[in-house]
């Protein structure tokens, strides 16, 4: 009798246990079709996709612009795609985004070259407002006839002052020859009296000190590179074609009418690069720009040292007001820490490190051009690049003057 008690009182509780699981199992799948139904009415309100951000690490208002960003970029999205994360490095200023950024794997330009130019006028212009009349770059833009051969420009401080003088030498042996009349102006960063000195005795250019008084403080951290973009324009400004050349840069020939050519029928001209764009800018001036990072994973760099700049209303509005208004805003192109990100041994995610001027100017290109980049490109037929490799030249100059 006990024992049927038993099996009775045990078949109970299974029947109890298993009612109580299958009222558990019932209640879940409400909840869990309730999410879903949440999810697809936020999916739709957002054209069915989305990005996954991270904002853990974000101001309020932070969040609410990156969310603003995200609504803007999904409502954008053409099609589906596969979602894809790259590792991202934790940048030292006060913006730091997570270990990771996921985006859609087949982001991409905008269509068309009339999109992208659009895109790009919509970049914020941060502090750059009141210089911007003064650098030629206000919505008043005056034609006029630009010459067929560019000014050469480049500019230094001490610590390249012997490699300076290789670029002079070469220009000296290999380019005047061919272009008795070229204009070349030098703008001095921080040499020293005997430097200067030098520098106006033998350069055969115009001496000019950069002025560093007129613009934002920021602009006075010459390590943070953002003196390129000013002095091309006040140069282009001016003379309506500049020719840019760091110190490294050295000519091989000095039959550069093709090159010159080239140029004025671009608008730019300029140097690729090895490493992708998004590896080497900080996730501070893509999210400056509007930019996805993701879209500038694997598009090599472009580098800064030698460029050719034509003065159109083409080149004004796409490619020199938002390089020179990113240099004129600290928290775009230069941002408190950003000097210590300029080492890019090894690569390790998006945001790596940090290329300054480099790093924005390869993302106006590549939106501009992404496809057709290949055509801005300069020759390598033209020039060779030496970085380091200075010499002795003024003093070879006043040893021998008629060298």
């Amino acid at each position: 009798m006990a024992r049927r008690h038993q099996k009775c009182f045990a078949t109970v509780f299974v029947s109890a246990a298993l009612l109580i699981t299958l009222y558990g199992f019932y209640f879940r799948r409400q909840e869990i079709a309730t999410i879903n139904s949440k999810r697809k009415n936020l999916e739709v309100s957002l054209s069915v996709n989305y990005t996954k951000i991270s904002i853990s690490n974000l101001s309020i208002e932070d969040r609410e612009d990156e969310f603003s960003a995200a609504v803007t970029r999904n409502r954008e999205k053409n099609g589906h795609g596969k979602m894809k994360t790259y590792r991202v490095f934790h940048s030292y200023s006060k913006f730091e985004v997570n270990d990771s950024i996921s985006c859609w794997e087949d982001s991409k330009f905008r269509k068309t070259f009339e999109e992208n130019c659009n895109f790009i006028k919509k970049y914020p212009i941060g502090d750059s407002g009141p210089y911007l009349q003064e650098l030629g770059l206000a919505e008043d833009f005056v034609e006029f006839t630009n010459p067929k051969i560019p000014v050469i420009v480049t500019a230094v401080s001490s610590n390249h002052f012997l490699e300076v003088q290789a670029l002079m030498q070469n220009l000296h042996s290999v380019v005047f020859p061919k272009y008795k009349n070229l204009k070349f102006i030098f703008y001095d960063l921080g040499l020293n009296k005997n430097e200067k000195e030098m520098v106006k005795k033998h350069c055969r250019c115009e001496y000019r000190s950069f002025p560093f008084e007129k613009y934002p403080e920021h602009v006075k951290i010459v390590k943070g590179y953002t003196f390129k973009a000013l002095i091309i324009q006040t140069v282009l400004n001016e003379y309506g074609f500049v020719m840019w050349m760091d110190a490294s840069v050295r000519f091989r020939t000095g039959e550069l009418d093709s090159l010159f050519q080239m140029a004025i029928k671009d608008g730019v001209k300029i140097i690729s690069g090895t490493f992708g764009v998004g590896y080497r800018t900080d996730p501070i001036t893509l999210k400056f720009l509007r930019e996805d990072p993701c879209l500038f994973a694997n598009k090599n760099e472009i580098q800064s040292g030698f460029i050719l700049i034509y003065r159109t209303l083409f080149t004004i509005e796409t490619i020199m007001r938002p390089w020179v208004s990113c240099s004129l805003t600290s928290g775009c192109m230069y941002f408190p820490g950003s000097q210590d990100r300029k080492r890019c041994a090894g690569q390790n995610g998006l945001g790596f490190c940090h290329r300054f001027d480099q790093s924005v100017i390869g993302i106006i290109l590549w939106r501009l051009y992404h496809a057709d980049i290949r055509r801005i490109f300069i020759p390598g037929k033209f020039f060779s690049l030496q970085r380091d490799r200075g010499a002795r030249y003024f003093e070879s100059l006043e040893k021998n003057p008629n060298l």
